[in-house]
């Protein structure tokens, strides 16, 4: 500890010299009092600016009246002043401050008048708060002076009573509102631990004896908080208030004897936290309250004439400002880290809690007491307090520490909380040591949860097993509760190892949920067959792989909830489960027929129903399902799969459809299937070959049958044959004939039924057909001989029309120009075409050879060509016969250019240009 006393520069008050009778410093105000009666304030955060105030004092010449003390309220507000005619006054240091500025010195003044109609002689003021205080006299008197009352108001006249009388006079006084009150008096020093504020004391609950001094010297007692220190003549004695109410038998004694000598006795005495800070003549004596030992001693220049009068203190600061004064000058006594030279006492002590409060201390210091309380409550038999110390300490390696509660299993939960302190306090950059920590405490927790397990099963009496189980339950929660705080120091793999070895599976899922290790947890459920809830963490999952991977033991299993959770998965691709879902079908297939719901192919169904998938393996699974699924001589299945095909046409694979429909003689599914295919003859024949005729006529009424009126003759043929067999020598010839005839809407006649009878059936059975058929035949030939007659009057018409058509002229007006070089028409040979054209011969059979009109230009060019080569093998009239079959303008000759490009002369366009 290192100490400074500094002077406090006063010079500019020239009242000074040996003149100074007081001081006192509270919530950081400095008042120092002259025997002239003047005050001086000084606030110490503006210490410029200072304040004075005088105190009225009688002046009688030889014998005037002089200020003798004063003391100062806790918040620095009031102060309480004594004069040497035994009279008090309160001062308000608000009020007097704001009367200096007006001139008027005297009404922040106020005469305390009982305490001077009794006489007293006030000798020490301890204050209950910023308002009241009590006070001891020489003549052993105790008095409360209340200043305000219960309405905060001042009171003009203080409220004084009597609240204890001693044969002594009074040293000293502590007053604390909760531990009690000690009065030093005379010879002896007294304790009340229950005390009354404003009533009579009664006799102390304790009481200790002490040689007075002969002679005083200055001010005998000193408290700070719940301390006090009281100079006798063998020495200074010193002790705290506390929760026991051997409260003075503890106190200890700073002796005389163990103080260097000196020829001036004590004359002031006060406390630090740790320290007792003495004035023995000039010189300022340390020392320490727990050993006694004097760490500071060294005297204060002074004058012959100055006098040494006291020390005060300011415990209102944090640290605490500490003050000498002489009759002409005022010291700060300044304590450097106090706390540095107490740490190690506090700890042989077994003051743990004491030194660690102490401000200052670095790092290490720290450090080492924790680590010194720890080895102490470990001794005291205290393990869980003990890690708690041990947490905060790195003296020691972690190795030996955990060693020492390793050696009993009892201490298990101390070594746990010793881990989890170290574990908390190593930063990310230690994540080796982070990882390996918290592994130990897992496995720690799975040893406390082994042994209360074990303890529970030896356990007979129900009280305890419920107590156990309680307590178990409370570790397993605070092991849930690490796991889920520590995730970012927890190596998965080792933790897995650690909690799977145990057989803890309830803990290992909860660990598993927390880092979202789904996969681990549905794997988990699977095993323990446990359907329902391995279907609730695929649901949350998502994943479609982890879908694939266990679909066919959980369709298997639990078929319903599975497929409802797969319709629940957005992103999964059905043509995955393919597999799963056949596994599924084949051992629906070996259960009783009494199940009826197969669920692979609802889910099938549901797929191509409500998703647009064209996967053709989803279409063909579902229709393998419902081909070999359902029974042979249920006509509803079959029906479910015509609907099925009908509904998804063109998205399946329809030859193997049909090959499977075979294979598993589904007639009427191929028979469908074959007229998809148009395979009508087939559809046909194998519709009669089951003695399916219905379905075979309805094969034969396909729409896409009547653009092939062979085929569908030769069908009919094929059913006919079937009707006219089918049941023979039972049926109706007459009546099956009319049938065929009939539903072939006419399309077979009698004709072509007459090959296919017997030779037993008679005329008889066929009379009316056939007199039917002739019927129709007569009206048919009746028909025809109509259209040859029509036909006849036609051919007439057109020769007459060629006749006519020879004599038709056309009629041109003057100046007509040719339709292609717009030149004058007459000017060389020309045409003239019924539309109105007019052409050039040249200028049309240019127009010809330039368009698109191919087989029209290849006649012309072989024209020319055999025109080249021999002008006689050619007539005139040939050429003309050519090109006046159309117009090349308002023909097709002319529409077919529209696809050719169109040529635009540079000079054209360079007109529109804009």
């Amino acid at each position: 500890m290192n100490v400074e006393i500094e002077h406090v520069q006063l010079e500019l008050i020239k009242e000074l010299q040996n003149n100074i009778c007081a001081l006192r410093v509270q919530a950081n105000q400095l008042c120092f009092a002259l025997r002239s009666g003047l005050l001086f304030l000084i606030d110490l955060d503006v210490p410029a600016a200072v304040s004075r105030c005088q105190v009225p004092l009688i002046d009688t010449g030889n014998n005037s009246e002089k200020l003798v003390d004063m003391w100062m309220a806790p918040d620095g507000t009031l102060l309480f002043i004594k004069t040497n005619f035994a009279k008090y006054y309160l001062c308000s240091v608000d009020t007097i401050r704001h009367e200096e500025s007006t001139g008027n010195q005297k009404s922040g003044i106020l005469a305390v008048k009982k305490l001077h109609k009794k006489n007293c002689n006030i000798k020490y003021v301890a204050w209950l708060d910023n308002s009241n205080f009590l006070c001891g006299d020489v003549n052993g008197q105790v008095f409360q002076v209340g200043v305000y009352d219960k309405h905060g108001k001042q009171r003009q006249d203080p409220e004084v009573h009597t609240v204890y009388q001693s044969n002594k006079a009074i040293d000293g006084i502590l007053w604390c509102k909760d531990s009690g009150i000690i009065i030093a008096s005379g010879n002896k020093i007294m304790y009340w631990n229950a005390i009354t504020s404003g009533k009579m004391l009664k006799e102390p609950s304790e009481t200790e004896r002490f040689e007075q001094l002969q002679k005083e010297h200055g001010n005998k007692f000193s408290s700070y908080d719940n301390k006090f220190a009281w100079i006798t003549k063998a020495g200074v004695v010193f002790g705290k208030l506390g929760a026991t109410s051997n409260v003075l038998s503890n106190a200890k004694v700073l002796l005389n004897v163990e103080l260097p000598e000196s020829t001036h006795a004590i004359k002031d005495v006060i406390l630090t936290e740790f320290h007792i800070v003495l004035l023995r003549g000039t010189t300022i004596l340390i020392v320490n309250q727990f050993n006694n030992a004097i760490v500071f001693e060294d005297s204060i220049y002074s004058q012959k004439s100055e006098r040494m009068l006291g020390l005060t203190a300011d415990y209102s600061q944090e640290p605490p400002t500490f003050w000498c004064f002489s009759s002409s000058n005022i010291y700060e006594i300044i304590l450097h880290h106090e706390a540095k030279a107490v740490w190690k006492l506090l700890c042989e002590q077994k003051e743990y809690h004491k030194a660690l409060e102490l401000q200052g201390l670095n790092s290490w210091e720290r450090e080492k007491i924790y680590y010194d309380q720890g080895l102490h409550l470990m001794q005291v038999g205290e393990p869980l307090q003990a890690a708690e110390s041990f947490g905060n300490t790195d003296c020691a390696s972690v190795g030996s520490i955990a060693l020492q509660f390793m050696q009993a299993p009892e201490k298990l939960e101390a070594l746990q909380i010793y881990l989890t302190s170290k574990l908390n306090k190593l930063d990310a950059e230690n994540q080796s040591q982070r990882i390996l920590l918290s592994s130990w405490i897992v496995w720690n927790y799975m040893r406390q949860l082994n042994n209360i397990e074990e303890d529970i099963n030896a356990e007979r009496d129900s009280v305890n097993i419920r107590v156990l189980k309680e307590k178990k339950h409370l570790l397993v929660t605070h092991l849930h509760v690490f796991l889920k705080s520590h995730l970012d120091c927890l190596d998965k793999k080792t933790i897995y190892q650690i909690i799977a070895k145990q057989d803890r599976d309830q803990d290992l899922l909860y660990y598993a949920e927390l880092i979202k290790d789904y996969e681990f947890v549905l794997s988990h459920w699977i095993k323990q067959a446990n359907w329902y809830e391995a279907l609730k963490v695929l649901l949350a999952m998502q994943d479609p792989e982890s879908a694939y991977s266990y679909a066919s033991v959980l369709l298997l299993n639990a078929p319903e909830e599975t497929i409802h959770v797969w319709m629940q998965m957005a992103s999964l691709y059905p043509v995955e489960l393919i597999p799963a879902l056949l596994i599924y079908f084949t051992s629906y297939q070996k259960q009783p027929s009494s199940i009826k719901q197969n669920f692979a192919l609802i889910y099938l169904k549901w797929c191509v129903d409500e998703h647009d998938y064209t996967d053709p393996i989803l279409y063909n699974t579902a229709l393998y399902m419902l081909i070999t699924g359902g029974d042979d001589k249920d006509e509803s299945s079959e029906g479910r799969t015509i609907e099925f095909l009908d509904n998804h046409k063109a998205k399946y694979d329809s030859d193997f459809i049909l090959r499977l429909s075979i294979r598993y003689h589904k007639v009427r599914t191929s028979i469908y299937l074959y007229t998809q295919l148009k395979l009508y003859k087939d559809a046909v024949d194998l519709a009669l070959s089951s003695k399916m005729i219905d379905s075979a006529k309805l094969v034969v009424e396909n729409s896409e049958l009547d653009s092939n009126h062979k085929l569908k003759k030769h069908l009919w043929l094929e059913i006919a044959r079937a009707m006219l067999y089918t049941d023979h020598g039972h049926q109706d010839i007459k009546h099956t004939v009319r049938s065929i005839i009939s539903e072939s809407h006419d399309l077979l006649e009698i004709k072509d039924l007459l090959p296919l009878l017997d030779e037993f059936t008679t005329i008889a059975n066929l009379k009316d057909e056939l007199i039917r058929s002739l019927e129709k035949h007569g009206q048919s030939m009746s028909s025809v001989s109509s259209q040859i007659q029509q036909s006849l009057k036609m051919k007439k018409d057109l020769a007459t029309e060629i006749e006519t058509f020879k004599d038709r002229y056309r009629i041109l007006e003057p100046g007509v120009s040719c339709s292609s070089c717009e030149k004058p028409l007459q000017t060389r040979k020309f045409l003239v075409f019924p539309c109105n054209h007019s052409f050039h011969t040249d200028c049309l059979i240019k127009a010809i050879l330039q368009s698109n009109d191919y087989n029209f230009k290849s006649k012309i060019e072989n024209f020319q060509r055999r025109l080249a080569r021999d002008r006689k093998s050619v007539k005139p009239e040939e050429l003309e016969s050519i090109i006046t079959r159309k117009c090349c303008l308002c023909s097709d000759i002319n529409i077919n250019t529209i696809d050719g490009s169109i040529a635009i002369e540079e000079l054209e366009a360079a007109k529109w240009a804009i």
